[in-house]
C-alpha cells in the first residue's frame, strides 16, 4: 500500500567533529575547565582550598562536554537554574482610578427632520405653473387610451363584408379523388410458452489471472567500480545504485541524493545520521533518515567524488563512495553489517 511520507529535512542541530572525536564546542569546554584548574594550581592558596577547586573545575569542564542529564547537556541545566533564580516571578496588580473612556463620551442625539405641511401644495402649484404641465399625468394616459381605442373601432367598422361562396358537396365530390382505404396490420407478439420444470443454463466463463502471464522484471543494477589511487583520501566500499532497491523516487535535479537505510535483515533504520564528505575528507552535507528510513538532499552537490559515513547506535556501516557528474543519481540503498539488536525483556 503506497503511503505518502514527509520529506526529510536538513539537520540544524548537527555539529561536525572538528577536533578528533570532539566538536569545537566540547573542546572549548574542556579547555576552559583545564585553564581554570591550572590557574588555581599556580596560585598561592592553601592546599586545602586549592586542590578541591582544581579538581572541581577539571571535572566541571568534562561534565559540560560529555555528561548529559535527562537527555539535555549540563550547560542547559546551569543556564535554566540561573534564569529561574534571577527572573522575577511575583507580580502585583494595582487598581487604576482612571475611569473608562466610554463613560465620558456623550452620545449624539438624532435630529428629526420636520417637513412643512404646506410643502406638497407648493410643489403642485409649481408643477402647474410650468409650461405644458397644465394637465396631470393620469389625464394624458386616459387621452392616449381613448385615441388608441377609437382607431381600433375604425379599423373593424370600416368597409362592408363580402359573402364567401361555398361550393356544394356534389362539386367537391367531383374534384376530390377518392382515397383508397388501406388496412393497417398491427404486428402481434405471440407469447413463448415455457414448459414446467425448465431451468435456464448459466454459463460461467473462467478468467485466467493476469499475474500468470506477467513475468517479473529483472532489476537492473549498476555498481560503481572501486578505483582509488594513493592521492585520494576516500577509502571504503563503492556505493551501489539501483532504481528498484530503494522505495523513494529518483531526484528531479542532478547531483542530488535520495535513498533508504536498512539493516542486514532489510528492516528500516530510523534517525540514522548520514555525513557526506568530499575528496579532501571535509564534511559538506549531513542528513537524518525519517520514520521509513528515507533521506534526501535538496541542494545539488558539486561535481566530484564523495563519501557517505553512516552512524546509528548499535549498528556498523561501511563507507560508501559515489561520483557526481552533473546527471541524475539513482536512489542509494545503504545496508548495515549487522541487524537491529532486539531488546531482551526480563520478567
Amino acid at each position: 500500500m503506497d503511503q505518502q511520507h514527509p520529506i526529510p529535512q536538513q539537520i540544524s542541530s548537527y555539529q561536525f567533529k572538528l577536533v578528533g572525536n570532539m566538536t569545537l564546542k566540547q573542546f572549548f569546554q574542556i579547555a576552559g575547565g583545564a585553564l581554570f584548574s591550572l590557574l588555581f594550581y599556580a596560585s598561592n592558596l592553601h592546599p586545602v582550598i586549592k586542590w578541591p577547586l582544581v579538581i572541581f573545575f577539571a571535572l566541571f569542564g568534562a561534565a559540560l562536554a560529555f555528561l548529559p542529564f535527562e537527555e539535555r547537556p549540563l550547560e542547559q541545566w546551569v543556564i535554566s537554574f540561573f534564569k529561574a533564580v534571577y527572573t522575577p516571578t511575583t507580580y502585583f496588580w494595582g487598581k487604576t482610578t482612571k475611569p473608562p473612556v466610554f463613560f465620558k463620551e456623550e452620545a449624539s442625539v438624532p435630529q428629526e427632520h420636520v417637513v412643512a405641511p404646506h410643502g406638497e401644495k407648493e410643489l403642485e402649484k409649481y408643477l402647474q405653473s410650468l409650461p405644458g404641465r397644465g394637465t396631470s399625468v393620469f389625464s394624458k394616459l386616459e387621452e392616449a387610451e381613448n385615441t388608441f381605442l377609437s382607431k381600433l373601432t375604425r379599423l373593424f367598422g370600416s368597409g362592408g363584408t363580402r359573402a364567401i361562396e361555398t361550393p356544394s358537396s356534389a362539386a367537391m365530390a367531383q374534384h376530390t379523388p377518392q382515397e383508397k382505404q388501406q388496412e393497417m396490420t398491427v404486428p402481434q407478439n405471440i407469447p413463448t410458452v415455457i414448459p414446467q420444470g425448465y431451468k435456464p443454463r448459466v454459463v460461467v466463463e473462467e478468467k485466467k489471472p493476469l499475474l500468470q502471464n506477467q513475468q517479473p522484471a529483472e532489476a537492473k543494477t549498476s555498481t560503481v567500480a572501486k578505483t582509488f589511487t594513493a592521492q585520494e583520501v576516500i577509502s571504503g566500499q563503492a556505493a551501489q545504485f539501483s532504481v528498484n532497491a530503494a522505495p523513494p523516487l529518483p531526484p528531479e535535479k542532478p547531483n542530488t541524493l535520495t535513498g533508504q537505510v536498512v539493516d542486514a535483515g532489510g528492516k528500516i533504520i530510523e534517525s540514522a545520521i548520514l555525513e557526506i564528505r568530499d575528496v579532501a575528507g571535509r564534511p559538506v552535507r549531513a542528513v537524518k533518515t525519517n520514520k521509513v528510513g528515507h533521506f534526501i538532499i535538496v541542494t545539488p552537490l558539486q561535481d566530484g567524488r564523495y563519501e557517505i559515513i553512516s552512524e546509528k547506535e548499535g549498528l556498523n556501516f561501511e563507507p560508501l563512495t559515489f561520483e557526481a557528474t552533473g546527471s541524475i543519481i539513482p536512489p542509494i540503498a545503504i545496508r548495515s553489517k549487522n541487524k537491529i539488536p532486539t531488546p531482551i525483556i526480563i520478567n
